[in-house]
C-alpha cells in the first residue's frame, strides 16, 4: 500500500499490465525507449512495474539531483514519467503521473510476452567517483546469494508489515520492494511522509518491520520524547544510507528495545554488509560483517586484517574501490566517513 491507495498484490500486477498495455498503444507508439521515472509518489511503482512489464530499461530517478548531471545520464530519446510540471532538463517525450493512472483505468488491454530483457538504471551517489548512471548487470548466482542473505538477515516473512521511507531511486528502496514481492509482506510505501504521518502509519497499520535513514527515525524519537507517547511496536528496524551515531541508538533502544539493524551499501553493489541488533549494541558504529556473496577490504591490506583505509566492496558482480574510509575490527566493518581521519 502507499499513503493513499492499497493493493491486493494480484491488483498491483493487473494495474501495472494495464498501465504497460497504455504506454505501448498510446505513448511510446509501440517503440522501445529507456522511460525514466522522476519523484518519490506512490505513482512511482506502478511506473517501474510497467517499464519492467514492457522490458524496457526503467530509471528511477531523485528530482532534487543536480540537472546537469540528470541532462548528462539522461537519454535525449528516453520517456520521461514525472509527477508535476515536466522538468526543463530533458527535452525529449514525457507522460504525467496523471495521464498514466488514466491509461492504467481505461486500457483494458492485455500483453503478449516480451524477449526484451528490463535491466534497473540508478544514478549513483559519486561515492565511488563521479555520480553516473549504473545500468545493473544480471544478477548472476552471486548476485542471487547475496539477495538472499540480505533477505535472511533481516527476516521479513509473509506475516510482516513493512515501512519503506526509502524512494525507490535508492537500492535499499528497491531491495525492500523486491523481497516484499517475493514473501508477499505488505509493503507500506512513504518516502515523502513527515515523522507525525510515519509514527501513525506504524500504528494504524499495525508495522513491525521500518526501514529509513538514521535521520528519519532521528525526528520520530524526538517527536515520541516530546509528547511522551509510546512507540508503535516494531519487530526490527534496519538503518540506512547515513551514519548511526550511538546515541541514537541508545535513544532509539529506550523507545524500540534493541530490534536495530545498520546496513552498508552502494548504488554499483547493493547492500553488502548488515549489523545484527546484538553487534549494534556490543560495537557501536559497525555495520557489521559481509554478506555472504560479498568480500570487503581496505585497499593495500590483506583481506580480513585488521586495518584502516580506503575500503574496497566485491559485490554484485562487480568490484568498486569506494570513496569511504573505515576500519576492520575483528572482523566487524566499520565506515568512518569519505575523509581519511
Amino acid at each position: 500500500m502507499t499513503v493513499n491507495r492499497r493493493y491486493t498484490f494480484h491488483q498491483l500486477w493487473r494495474t501495472a499490465e494495464a498501465a504497460a498495455a497504455g504506454l505501448y498503444l498510446h505513448v511510446l507508439g509501440r517503440r522501445p525507449r529507456m522511460i525514466v521515472i522522476v519523484g518519490e509518489g506512490e505513482d512511482m511503482v506502478i511506473a517501474l512495474l510497467a517499464a519492467h512489464r514492457l522490458g524496457l530499461d526503467v530509471m528511477p530517478v531523485d528530482p532534487g539531483a543536480d540537472p546537469q548531471v540528470l541532462r548528462r545520464s539522461v537519454p535525449a530519446d528516453a520517456l520521461l514519467v514525472h509527477e508535476q510540471d515536466k522538468p526543463d532538463w530533458h527535452r525529449g517525450p514525457a507522460v504525467s503521473t496523471a495521464r498514466l493512472s488514466e491509461l492504467a483505468a481505461t486500457s483494458g488491454s492485455s500483453l503478449g510476452r516480451t524477449k526484451r530483457r528490463s535491466r534497473i538504471i540508478l544514478l549513483s551517489s559519486g561515492r565511488s567517483g563521479a555520480a553516473r548512471a549504473h545500468v545493473t548487470r544480471p544478477i548472476g548466482f552471486g548476485g542471487v546469494v547475496q539477495l538472499t542473505a540480505l533477505h535472511r538477515r533481516i527476516g521479513i516473512s509473509e506475516r510482516d508489515r513493512v515501512l519503506a521511507c526509502t524512494p525507490l531511486q535508492h537500492g535499499h528502496g528497491l531491495q525492500l520492494l523486491a523481497s516484499c514481492l517475493l514473501t508477499g509482506a505488505k509493503l507500506v510505501y512513504a518516502p515523502s511522509s513527515d515523522a507525525s504521518e510515519l509514527l501513525d502509519l506504524m500504528l494504524n497499520e499495525r508495522i513491525t518491520v521500518a526501514s529509513g535513514k538514521p535521520s528519519e527515525f532521528e525526528r520520530m524519537a524526538s517527536l515520541l520524547e516530546e509528547s511522551r507517547r509510546p512507540a508503535p511496536p516494531l519487530r526490527r528496524i534496519v538503518c540506512s544510507s547515513e551514519p548511526l551515531e550511538p546515541e541514537l541508538v541508545e535513544r532509539m533502544n529506550k523507545l524500540w528495545g534493541p530490534v536495530i539493524m545498520n546496513s552498508y551499501g552502494m548504488t554499483e553493489t547493493g547492500t553488502v554488509a548488515l549489523a545484527t541488533p546484538e553487534q549494534v549494541l556490543r560495537h557501536p558504529g559497525t555495520v557489521g560483517k559481509p554478506l555472504p556473496g560479498v568480500e570487503i577490504g581496505i585497499v593495500g591490506s590483506p583481506i580480513w586484517a585488521n586495518a584502516e583505509g580506503r575500503i574496497w566492496v566485491r559485490g554484485g558482480n562487480r568490484t568498486v574501490i569506494t570513496g569511504d574510509f573505515g576500519r576492520i575490527r575483528q572482523r566487524l566493518i566499520y565506515v568512518d566517513g569519505t575523509e581519511a581521519r
